[in-house]
């Protein structure tokens, strides 16, 4: 395996020599991301929803190695789960080139109170640092969602985190900390270092999120203790962590654009113990890595300057090994150098009828984007996810436990943004990734990485002269023939079955007609039934939801439908039946008659305007008159790409057959050869019984959920104080921005005068895009 070593700049002495004794560690750390990793975003139009409300979302699936779209991913379990974390909902949705889009009915078995999105796919179980995604929702029904106080004195936490992940006597060491409430939000705090004889050593000072850091030189045989004083004026009594007596520090920094600079700092007695141990610096991520040497060489300071452009875009991990191989430091930092800012305009154009047609673009785009945008009322309360697509793929697989607004590092991102980033990854301590489970417990891909429904089956009867089965066209596949084994099985992969489609077989006679077989099917799909862990229940306990106090208003919706009287319209004469696409499209039933007259369907085809050949079991189709051309053929609805199903196919087996010489209707589709329809019984044409169907069939247990055209709920009003806190305008789920040119969308007018628009999304090469944009449209 080769290894690329970075070119060191060192402040302090002469170069360091190459550390190449072994590559154990970097073998171990290669095959440990050995197979792909997938993560998953998932925007929501809204976290807060109404009973009767949908949830509209997309999901965006990313390759973690390459940082691009993961266009392999296909199947994504979508669950809806309750407070305490048992799943109520569970569906499947199909994305095609990375991307799902659909929607959940928040219907009346919702209760007010929270539940949990969660998605997921097959092939993220096979890692211990599973990347499902997790949004926390809240539901308000008409009846108050249950409001439970419970009076107790406020609790804080503080804590000391070396950088690194430990402290060294006499010597430079970094130390964050953090103090957060019983919410989990962070506080305020100052406070002061004593040492045994209460003598003030240093101070420090937290920000607005509690978080900071001060450099600190701890004295052999000395204990220290701090005194912090919180926002409320309470102050803590914390004792630091002991410092070692032996060992090395490392204090990274960060504020440069084109490097990061790495320090180390170690003791006389660690020298004087063994001067010429050499330790080993990775920098990695996601299976990536580069290789540093290290030593002192009696000195106790060192300092390693890395051009950020050999580094990886995002987040990073630095670990120090020492000579026997074990870590001994770790310390996560954002590599921002790849990193590019992106500026979205949006802008009004006009009003037309009852929507606003509003324009996207972006001068500064590397490549094309796909984005999804949420749009609500300027003063909306019902949009508080927890990660937006930036930091849900760039932070959260890197760090072990949840983080306060980690949006905020992430929006508008400017020097200070990146210095407070800087100081959470600090006191985020080590990374996610253990290496205890990278040295002794690398995935195995035991769950399959799934496309798809996988069918299989068996023909029991006929027993013989039965070699293929007949599949009929389904929404997303072709009708066509199913080869079968010497033992009369076959198997399909890769199949995309809607909820309450059936998948349909016949078997073929010697005289072309479809009968029925008797078979067996199964269906491989994972189902998606789980739980949501104790862990996340935990980090949502304590945070009171917005539907814990709020009611929803009598009549705040219109009734979305009511049920008709049937009406029976006697028609004064039968009317043709016709296409509707087709201009002059001649529908022709299939009867008997038509049978006698025509054997196969592609005698019919002959005896109506087009030439047929059938030879070695091909079929070609072409115009009588010049110049030659083939017609477009559909076939129960999907195009054939080629003829050669209709070999031999009998008229029997067909309900009705539409065929249009001039193509009028289908466009430029249909060329100069016009087009042809052609739609399959379920019942045969010569009936041997009442009971007596030409195919066998069944539906997957588990199927796709359809997706469907986004709709504006019907609120009874747009101008009260609910809809303005809690209403939706509009979804629009696949919006295509080019670097070239301004991309124009229509949102619908609720007379709203100031709109805020929530805009997610990925480009071509990797950029993410996550902007607020607040205008005034009225």
């Amino acid at each position: 395996m080769k290894y690329k070593y970075l070119l060191l700049y060192f402040f302090l002495i002469n170069t360091l020599p190459i550390f190449s004794q072994q590559k154990a560690i970097e073998d171990e750390y290669a095959a440990y991301f050995t197979l792909p990793r997938e993560a998953l975003y998932v925007h929501l139009n809204k976290t807060t929803y109404f009973q009767g409300e949908e949830i509209w979302f997309k999901g965006y699936a990313l390759d973690q190695k390459n940082q691009l779209t993961s266009k392999a991913t296909t199947n994504i379990n979508v669950g809806i789960y309750d407070a305490d974390g048992k799943q109520v909902k569970n569906t499947l949705f199909q994305a095609k080139d990375g991307v799902a889009k659909g929607n959940i009915l928040i219907d009346s078995t919702y209760t007010s109170g929270t539940y949990y999105l969660k998605a997921e796919t097959n092939w993220m179980k096979n890692f211990k640092e599973n990347n499902a995604f997790i949004q926390k929702i809240e539901v308000i029904t008409a009846e108050e969602a249950k409001k439970i106080t419970i009076e107790k004195e406020e609790q804080y936490d503080f804590q000391f985190l070396p950088e690194g992940g430990h402290m060294v006597v006499d010597t430079k060491n970094n130390i964050g900390f953090k103090v957060v409430n019983e919410e989990g939000k962070g506080v305020i705090a100052s406070g002061i270092i004593y040492d045994e004889s209460k003598k003030e050593i240093t101070t420090f000072k937290g920000n607005t999120i509690g978080l900071g850091k001060f450099i600190f030189i701890p004295e052999t045989n000395q204990k220290y203790t701090a005194e912090i004083t919180l926002e409320s004026g309470k102050t803590i009594t914390q004792a630091l962590p002991k410092a070692k007596e032996k060992g090395i520090s490392m204090i990274v920094n960060n504020p440069f654009p084109d490097k990061i600079i790495i320090n180390f700092n170690t003791n006389a007695a660690t020298l004087a113990a063994n001067p010429t141990k050499q330790y080993k610096v990775l920098v990695h991520q996601n299976g990536k890595l580069k290789t540093i040497a290290l030593s002192f060489q009696n000195t106790t300071e060192k300092a390693i300057s890395i051009p950020k452009k050999e580094l990886f875009k995002g987040i990073n991990t630095i670990t120090v090994f020492d000579d026997a191989n074990t870590p001994i430091l770790e310390r996560l930092f954002f590599n921002d150098f790849f990193v590019k800012k992106t500026n979205l305009n949006v802008s009004k154009l006009n009003t037309v009828n009852d929507s606003i047609l509003l324009s996207i673009n972006e001068t500064q785009l590397q490549s094309n984007a796909n984005l999804s945008i949420s749009v609500l009322p300027e003063l909306t309360k019902s949009y508080n996810p927890d990660h937006n697509i930036v930091s849900n793929f760039y932070l959260k697989p890197h760090i072990k436990s949840a983080v306060e607004n980690p949006q905020y590092y992430f929006q508008n991102m400017n020097r200070k943004k990146k210095y407070e980033l800087d100081i959470l990854l600090l006191t985020q301590g080590w990374s996610r990734y253990n290496w205890k489970n990278i040295f002794e417990e690398k995935p195995n891909g035991f769950n399959r990485f799934e496309t798809g429904i996988l069918i299989e089956g068996t023909v029991n009867r006929p027993k013989s002269d039965i070699d293929r089965l007949f599949l009929y066209a389904t929404k997303n596949h072709s009708a066509q023939f199913i080869e079968l084994d010497k033992n009369k099985k076959f198997k399909i992969a890769n199949f995309f079955l809607e909820e309450g489609e059936e998948i349909r077989f016949s078997y073929m006679t010697k005289k072309g007609l479809f009968r029925k077989p008797s078979l067996y099917l199964r269906f491989s799909v994972a189902n998606g039934k789980d739980k949501i862990s104790e862990t996340t229940l935990l980090e949502n306990a304590t945070i009171q939801s917005n539907s814990a106090n709020f009611q929803l208003p009598e009549n705040f919706f219109y009734d979305d439908s009511e049920q008709l009287d049937a009406v029976v319209i006697n028609a004064e004469k039968e009317k043709k039946e016709k296409d509707p696409i087709l201009i002059n499209g001649k529908v022709t039933q299939i009867t008997e008659v038509e049978y006698a007259r025509y054997l196969n369907i592609t005698d019919f085809i002959q005896n109506n305007g087009y030439e047929v050949s059938e030879t070695l079991g091909r079929v070609a189709i072409f115009t009588r008159r010049s110049p030659k051309a083939s017609p477009v053929v559909y076939f129960d609805g999907a195009r054939l790409s080629s003829f050669n199903i209709l070999y031999n196919l009998s008229t029997a087996n067909v309900e009705k057959i539409i065929i249009d010489k001039t193509g009028l209707g289908e466009g430029l589709n249909a060329g100069f050869g016009g087009v042809i329809k052609i739609y399959t019984r379920r019942t045969p044409l010569l009936k041997q019984g009442e009971r007596d169907i030409m195919y066998s069939g069944g539906k997957a247990p588990f199927a796709f959920t359809p997706t469907k055209e986004y709709y504006t709920p019907k609120y009874a009003s747009y101008l009260n104080n609910t809809f303005e806190k809690y209403g939706a305008i509009s979804w629009i789920p696949e919006l295509k921005l080019t670097k070239s040119e301004a991309t124009n969308f229509k949102i619908y007018d609720t007379r709203t005068k100031t709109i805020t628009l929530f805009i997610e999304g990925i480009s071509e090469n990797g950029e993410f895009i996550s902007e607020k944009r607040t205008i005034q449209v009225r």
